[in-house]
């Protein structure tokens, strides 16, 4: 334990644990005791005063270890100086199937906030990470992690499961609807999920204020689904790091597949997607006898998944061996982003995702075999 003191002293920043040889275990006792430490006024800046870091460090850690975290946590959050290279390893990972949270990740876009809550009730220590929102959707990315609950069937399951989300922003509030299903990845070893969360745009409330409140893990097992419940707080100001712009161009491009005519209404550009929407006869809500309006599968659809396969560890990914619906940008294949499935347009439209462009001037519809479109005016 001597070694592993005189090492993170030699750091002398709390946010440095690369190579230190300390335990996330430790990491985690650690940064909360800081984070405490830093609400109460201790600390001003992210790079402490080496001397002090020292002192702190001597007086404050083998008191953690003696004692535990859990003893100086009452279910809160607090404001965190954590090492962001560990999250973005995972965030920009295969790990998660959404490609554009890897580039966008990659590329540096979004608000940090680097914020920890602990659940005392379920013992999940819950980290925020980072926030990019757009017109059309926002994405929260958070881990969390549990000494004494297996976290394997917990997700945060917005889409059909049992969480929900709600903004609170002044006296207004609202539930946040889903924008597809979200990226999970569960890391066995560490008991650690992380969740890339996709639901509504929260731009235009930049600048101000607001709360988002997590209400509730979803468990899948054997035996269905379950509940358990949670309300896991956020605070923060929506700042302009986190506005990412998106680029809308009218197509209205007709083409011929399978003896169906679609057409090409609109492409939507911007750093986590490429969204292409599609109009057709088989693209249309349905209503049956009764007046219940349903939806089948068009033709277009049904290629764009044929490419779709189910890993085990890397979630939804491309089946190299099928043909299927992608773009072509700059010479380069670019991906359905599959997790972004059902996504819901007008009664009439069919939404293809696919991963972010680099050159939105040399972008081309791939369909099967022998499709190309040009996606351009």
């Amino acid at each position: 334990m001597d070694e592993k003191l005189t090492k993170l002293r030699e750091s002398m920043d709390e946010t440095v644990f690369k190579d230190t040889g300390i335990s996330t275990e430790e990491k985690y006792k650690i940064l909360n005791a800081l984070g405490h430490q830093k609400k109460l006024g201790l600390f001003k800046s992210r790079i402490l005063n080496p001397i002090l870091t020292v002192m702190v460090s001597l007086v404050l850690i083998p008191y953690i270890f003696y004692f535990g975290y859990e003893n100086l946590t009452e279910s809160t959050y607090t404001q965190t100086n954590r090492n962001q290279e560990g999250y973005e390893n995972i965030f920009s990972s295969k790990h998660i199937d959404d490609i554009g949270v890897r580039t966008a990740i990659k590329m540096g876009h979004g608000q940090i906030l680097d914020q920890t809550f602990y659940d005392k009730t379920q013992d999940i220590r819950v980290n925020f990470e980072r926030v990019m929102t757009d017109d059309k959707e926002t994405k929260l990315l958070l881990t969390f992690q549990s000494k004494k609950t297996d976290l394997k069937n917990y997700y945060l399951d917005i889409f059909e499961g049992k969480t929900s989300i709600n903004l609170i922003a002044g006296n207004h509030k609202v539930e946040l609807d889903n924008v597809g299903w979200g990226s999970r990845y569960y890391n066995r070893k560490e008991n650690l999920v992380a969740e890339a969360l996709s639901f509504e745009s929260i731009k235009e409330y930049t600048g101000q204020d607001i709360r988002l409140e997590i209400q509730d893990l979803t468990i899948y097992d054997g035996n269905g689904s379950g509940r358990v419940q949670t309300d896991w707080p956020l605070e923060f100001k929506v700042d302009q790091s986190a506005i990412l712009e998106r680029e809308t161009i009218e197509i209205n491009k007709e083409f011929t597949f399978k003896n169906i005519t679609y057409t090409i209404r609109q492409v939507e550009f911007s750093a986590l997607e490429t969204r292409v929407v599609v109009t057709g006869p088989d693209t249309r809500l349905l209503t049956d006898e009764n007046g219940v309006q349903y939806q089948v599968k068009s033709k277009l659809e049904l290629q764009y998944l044929n490419a779709r396969k189910i890993d085990e560890e890397f979630g939804y990914i491309v089946d190299g061996k099928k043909s299927g619906v992608f773009l072509r940008s700059s010479g380069a294949r670019v991906d359905p982003i599959f997790s972004k499935g059902e996504m819901q347009g007008a009664d009439d439209e069919y939404i293809m995702v696919f991963a972010p462009v680099k050159d939105r001037e040399d972008c081309i519809l791939l369909i099967g075999d022998d499709i190309k479109i040009p996606l351009t005016k």
